[in-house]
């Protein structure tokens, strides 16, 4: 459901200022994905708890303390939304799933790798530091605790039904290096520790392409049983291929000295409705239509309609008989001597706005219905951008004017 706005006069009796003002648009949340099935939930679930109990004897003898591990929570978010809400100075590390170019990341807290280390150098978990410069040899004690950690964990990912698992980079950086799209569906499995007393945590993300497999009863990364035909083969390959998507607010046509003069604090009326939302694009054909919203840090679409029938999008202007009459006129003006400014009056473009765009499989994009939502590569910060001829030329902020159609405040010329 839309989150109300204020209307123009609402908001100009709340700031004092005279005469009416835009309305303002507020994202609506969309951060929930559903790809991960309650059975598919249950098993991973279920997998992580006999890790954490298996782990917890190991480091018992390894630390030569009480270990506690519980899961605590299984949340189903989009990639972007679950990494944000890891502490940012957690040890990131890169897990990979043999026969597979998948991988999964472990987030460690940093109290909890300084209680262990301070355990394994002969002293109590409760003496770590809040924080210190690692050393060499801390490093070296990272890699062998990951090394016990990653071995119990392929044990119980392979029982699970997947491949063996080994380490990749690791870091304090937040993301060992990992490069997922920012929508894609992850199940964010965060884990409870406790070493001699003292509480921390750690967290697995999960995405998608890791267990797409498993969730099918088949075995993550390993070869299909049988070759498929090649028709067969032609349509996955298809289905695969990677195809842009543009999320086009609105526009509006206009000549082009009028698009010359557009410059910082100007507000640009398109020509579309609000409430007829958001147009989605793959490549230049429709997909739908749908809302504007947030999912996590990221702008999102959610799609209301997908039946219309495709539109193409234009990048050009497209003249009326009467527009090329004018346009004729002008230009013979010019000729016989009149200054050239008036051809500008006949030159037009088309100007329009984008919420954002991403990249998704030709397949997904042809499988988007009614309340599929799309998350976007641009985060809710970041400012609508207005194009002409397929170049970026200003940004704003995306406004409601009181007629009820979209336009944007421009902020910055690029």
């Amino acid at each position: 459901m839309a989150q109300p706005v204020e209307s123009a006069e609402e908001a100009g009796r709340q700031d004092g200022a005279p005469g009416p003002r835009e309305r303002i648009v507020r994202p609506l949340d969309f951060s929930q994905p559903n790809k991960f099935s309650t059975e598919l939930r249950r098993r991973l679930s279920n997998m992580l708890r006999g890790f954490c109990g298996e782990l917890a004897r190991r480091l018992e003898d390894e630390l030569k303390s009480e270990v506690g591990l519980e899961l605590e929570q299984a949340d189903q978010q989009t990639w972007a939304a679950a990494k944000a809400k890891l502490p940012a100075d957690a040890l990131a590390v890169g897990i990979h799933i043999e026969g597979s170019e998948q991988q999964m990341l472990l987030s460690v807290e940093l109290p909890w790798l300084l209680q262990a280390l301070e355990c394994l150098l002969g002293s109590k978990a409760a003496q770590a530091p809040a924080e210190r410069r690692l050393t060499e040899v801390d490093w070296a004690l990272t890699e062998q605790l990951l090394d016990v950690l990653l071995g119990q964990l392929s044990i119980a990912w392979s029982d699970l039904g997947g491949g063996a698992l080994s380490r990749g980079d690791f870091d304090l950086e937040g993301d060992a290096g990992m490069a997922v799209s920012a929508s894609e569906a992850t199940l964010s499995l965060a884990v409870r520790s406790e070493i001699g007393g003292c509480p921390s945590s750690m967290s697995l993300l999960v995405p998608w392409p890791c267990v797409e497999s498993l969730a099918g009863g088949g075995r993550a990364g390993s070869a299909a049983p049988r070759r498929e035909n090649g028709a067969a083969e032609l349509s996955r390959a298809v289905a695969e291929a990677r195809v842009l998507l543009r999320a086009e607010i609105g526009s509006v046509q206009m000549p082009i000295e009028r698009m010359r003069a557009i410059a910082p604090g100007a507000l640009l009326e398109l020509e579309q409705l609000a409430e007829d939302g958001v147009r989605l694009f793959a490549e230049e054909v429709s997909l739908g239509r749908g809302r504007p919203g947030a999912s996590g840090t990221h702008r999102a679409l959610k799609i209301d309609v997908a039946d219309d029938p495709p539109v193409h999008a234009e990048p050009y202007a497209r003249l009326g008989r009467s527009d090329l009459q004018r346009a004729r006129t002008d230009i013979d003006e010019a000729v016989d001597g009149v200054a050239e400014d008036p051809i500008l009056h006949s030159i037009f473009v088309r100007v329009w706005a984008e919420l954002g765009r991403t990249h998704l499989s030709l397949g997904g994009a042809l499988e988007l219905a009614p309340g599929s939502v799309v998350e976007l590569d641009q985060t809710t910060e970041a400012p609508v951008e207005l194009f002409a001829n397929g170049l970026c030329f200003a940004n704003g902020s995306l406004v409601v004017t009181p007629q009820g159609t979209w336009a944007v405040q421009v902020e910055k010329l690029t």
